[in-house]
């Protein structure tokens, strides 16, 4: 058949090959499959903690040359077994500039102890919050999705990020699980005395997760206004000072009252050398600037991405403003620091509202399509850090440390 100079075949054109389309829909269907048991969340999570441990296996070696007599000692753990002796008076303060920044962080030495100063049991404790942090995160996408194709997605991507994996590689002695832990706990749990005593354990674990509490805010604020289907400005504002938001402004009350207290009464010439421009600005710390905004969320930044996208396109332009003003906030302490990557994994609540917007905006199949790709990303990008004083860090795949320990066994010398 001929139309115009053009030539239109009599026999239908074959259907494309659907190979990506086919893989996609059956992956699905397996994790449906696996998922089928009654204790599937805890499944999921096993193997997501697993897939994390396995491409990003802790340094355990240094904490090993810790604990032996004559092994190299990781400076933080010696300040915080200091701190449990005295802690208003704590010995050698002025030895390291890190150690002025841990005056106010009493709960690892609290815990130094209560443990009678065993930091293997520290460590492992907060390894098990660790856990339960991925778990209670699962939980809660599955109460907003009521899909566990995309809490899978979900769960393994989160696993596999910074704010997950460092809370099993932090044998350094900064217990930065624990106030991530407690954070979640926070924002999650809706007992005002239990809000206000987690709050204080993060607040005390280090000073981000007191900046971190304003991530909260945002995130009440943000349910609030899509519960009430009410986005003006005046409303938001009030959002910032009711329900829990109310518990997180008394336990800022509280912290800061103890934290000026203790300041003024024993160490009254204390300040941060560590904090400032100098920090900001120096080479050794703006080149890795880049690299650490990237690593700290990973495929996660698809999820923030479309949520901006979302709030933009239903002309939530408050919203998206007042968020956008706490991610503001975020990168401002990052870049204020030396371990900018630990810095802004305190911003994790923001992969939170963004999901919560994407639930209320866009269709799940949407979500389960982006799920898809950050869950690659996130498990297919390798564990670089910067950590501040030009120093990266590169946590190797479980056979990597296996081939790394033969190594050394073996004398070849191919790792120094």
């Amino acid at each position: 058949m001929l139309t115009g100079i053009f030539m239109v075949p009599d026999t239908p054109i074959p259907i494309k090959n659907m190979l990506f389309e086919n893989f996609y829909h059956s992956f699905e269907r397996r994790i449906e499959s696996e998922l089928a048991s009654k204790y599937w969340l805890w499944k999921l999570v096993i193997f997501s903690v697993f897939i994390s441990l396995f491409l990003a296996f802790p340094p355990y070696t240094l904490l090993a040359g810790h604990l032996s007599p004559n092994g190299m000692k990781l400076d933080a753990w010696v300040f915080i077994e200091n701190q449990s002796h005295d802690l208003f008076h704590p010995k050698d303060m002025e030895y390291d500039v890190r150690r002025e920044n841990m005056i106010f962080r009493w709960v690892l030495p609290a815990l130094s102890f209560l443990s009678g100063h065993n930091i293997v049991i520290i460590v492992l404790l907060q390894s098990i919050l660790g856990v339960l942090f991925i778990y209670h995160t699962a939980q809660w996408i599955f109460s907003i999705s009521a899909d566990k194709v995309t809490t899978s997605l979900f769960t393994v991507a989160f696993a596999n990020i910074f704010v997950c994996t460092w809370t099993f590689a932090d044998i350094y002695g900064y217990g930065d699980g624990f106030a991530w832990y407690f954070l979640l706990a926070a924002l999650l749990n809706r007992n005002p005395i239990f809000i206000f005593i987690a709050l204080q354990i993060a607040f005390f674990t280090d000073e981000r997760a007191v900046i971190a509490g304003g991530y909260l805010l945002l995130y009440h604020m943000l349910i609030t206004s899509y519960d009430r289907k009410d986005f003006s400005l005046v409303t938001l504002l009030k959002n910032v000072f009711a329900g829990k938001n109310a518990v997180i402004w008394l336990a800022w009350i509280v912290y800061f009252s103890i934290r000026f207290y203790v300041q003024k009464t024993y160490f009254p010439n204390h300040s941060y050398s560590t904090l400032g421009t100098p920090v900001l600005f120096a080479d050794a710390h703006r080149h890795g600037l880049g690299s650490s905004i990237w690593t700290a969320f990973e495929g996660t930044w698809l999820l923030m991405g479309a949520s901006i996208l979302a709030l933009w396109l239903t002309k939530r332009f408050s919203l998206l403003a007042a968020v956008s003003l706490g991610f503001i906030v975020l990168l401002a302490s990052g870049i204020y620091v030396h371990d900018i990557d630990r810095a802004l994994a305190y911003g994790f609540p923001f992969i939170f509202m963004a999901m919560y917007v994407l639930f209320q905006t866009v269709s799940l199949r949407s979500i389960r399509l982006i799920l898809f790709f950050a869950m690659i990303i996130c498990v297919s990008h390798p564990m670089i850090y910067y950590m501040g004083y030009n120093r990266i860090l590169w946590m190797e795949p479980f056979p990597i440390k296996i081939f790394m320990l033969i190594d050394y066994w073996a004398e070849w010398n191919l790792f120094s």
